[in-house]
């Protein structure tokens, strides 16, 4: 009987419980190695355990966090596949636990877990966790200052949302416009903005004394100078086509009467759409933060809808918006385990490790699977140039000439790549000129891809072959 009593009473959670437990499931069956900037991650946790520094020791283009988060990692636990695989699952877990957390107190327990459903099988969450990205903590972070700000936990707040931004420097964005709420109450306003001057702030000041005006180049004046990577269009289109349910379920914002019970998601977002108009180098990845904040403020509104245009508007409204996004839901996990999930995985990664391991010495190579190679096969990579993106070649910051004859003096044997192969092999110039690979290096073995968005091989060049 108490058992029962128990479990009524909880009911709410062990639903919650239940929705985690099918996407873990979910996940897990599929998981597995993909390509993605996501290893040079776990690579730089490997440095910073080893005392090295950010921006002094290897060149990282955001502010500290990741590093020294997956610092800290690394030495509890070293270096290890499955939990690297596993841990954007988690973060994405914990994103669903604080949306839930928000939302039932002010908002029957059903709307919350309509909210979780949303989040967790929308095609944006579902198909980017199959691999760890900064859009993964900073999500996290931002949603656990979102919750603690509605609960008035105002300096911690502050601080959560401050690690979002020390995370990547638009993570902080969800919170610029919140001291507005705050204007009437100094005291509580200090208290907010002290949590973020002391997890944002402080940090910032920190390096930007160790590291100097580079650091400011790297981490912020950098991002000023990109270029549009995949057009726009591109990505919004694809957004709203695949996760279509959030712009058409966004309708009852247009008779919500109580805005302040919405603000605090609101805001947020408004600063994230002004940021993603106007800043050029713009991801689908980004959009997961997004997401996270739009479920939200959908199901603040919908609970507190008008009648509209009967007595039963609101019933109708939410039954609406229940199809639409168990129609959206259905659709996202169709088009992931059939296209998806078969995208850009490693499929050879234990027989191009052992192909590496062949050889001495450090390796060097394409940041998307480079670094991951290297924790496996326990090389380095020469001179800790991880994340050898092209941008950065773009950009001029990185010089390949420079970059390739450094190489060649370095005596560096190994190096990989993964690029789009037909009639002729050649190396990657978006990494080094292709004379480097022409007159320096040989073909020591090639691993086809089957199903790649762009390319078709991952290449172990041998080089230094003139001087043998």
């Amino acid at each position: 009987m108490r058992l029962c009593k128990f479990l009524a009473a909880k009911k709410d959670w062990l639903a919650l419980i239940f929705l985690l437990a099918i996407f873990l499931a979910l996940k897990i069956s599929v998981i597995a190695p993909h390509f993605a900037d996501g290893w040079i991650y776990f690579y730089f946790g490997k440095l910073v355990a080893a005392g090295d520094v950010p921006y002094r020791d290897f060149y990282y283009s955001s502010p500290p966090l990741i590093p020294y988060l997956m610092g800290f990692l690394h030495s509890l636990f070293g270096f290890k596949l499955s939990f690297a695989n596993l841990l954007p699952v988690l973060f994405s877990t914990l994103d669903a636990i604080f949306i839930f957390i928000f939302l039932r107190k002010k908002i029957s327990a059903n709307l919350a877990l309509l909210a979780v459903f949303a989040y967790l099988f929308s095609l944006l969450n579902f198909a980017t966790t199959d691999y760890f990205s900064e859009a993964h903590p900073l999500t996290t972070f931002a949603l656990l200052g979102l919750l603690l700000f509605e609960n008035r936990k105002l300096f911690w707040s502050g601080i959560f949302f401050g690690l979002a931004g020390l995370t990547k420097l638009y993570g902080i964005l969800p919170a610029v416009f919140l001291p507005i709420l705050l204007f009437r109450e100094p005291k509580n306003l200090t208290r907010f903005l002290s949590g973020i001057f002391l997890s944002f702030g402080i940090p910032n000041l920190i390096f930007f004394l160790l590291v100097g005006r580079e650091y400011l180049e790297m981490v912020f004046l950098n991002h000023l100078q990109k270029g549009e990577g995949i057009p726009k269009g591109r990505i919004f289109t694809f957004f709203l086509t695949k996760d279509f349910w959030l712009l058409l379920s966004a309708a009852p914002l247009l008779f919500a009467k109580k805005l302040k019970t919405i603000l605090v998601p609101f805001l947020g977002i408004l600063a994230l759409v002004i940021f993603y108009i106007f800043f050029k180098d713009i991801y689908y990845l980004y959009f997961k933060i997004f997401v996270g904040f739009f479920v939200i403020l959908l199901v603040l509104v919908l609970n507190g809808s008008p009648n509209i245009w009967r007595v039963d508007a609101k019933e109708f409204a939410t039954k609406l918006i229940v199809i639409l996004i168990l129609t959206n839901s259905l659709f996202a996990l169709q088009h992931y385990f059939t296209t998806q999930t078969k995208k850009a995985r490693i499929e050879n990664l234990t027989e191009i490790v052992a192909e590496v391991q062949k050889n001495e010495g450090e390796i060097y190579g394409d940041f998307e699977i480079a670094p991951l190679v290297a924790l496996l096969a326990d090389k380095n990579i020469f001179q800790n140039y991880v994340d050898t993106n092209e941008k950065f070649l773009n950009l001029g910051i990185v010089n390949s000439e420079e970059r390739a004859r450094e190489l060649e003096e370095s005596g560096v044997k190994i190096v990989l790549t993964k690029n789009l192969v037909s009639d002729d092999i050649y190396g990657l110039e978006t990494l080094l000129p292709r004379e480097f690979f022409s007159q320096n290096c040989v073909v020591q073995r090639t691993f086809p891809l089957r199903d790649d968005y762009v390319d078709n091989a991952v290449i172990v060049w041998k080089c230094g072959v003139s001087d043998e």
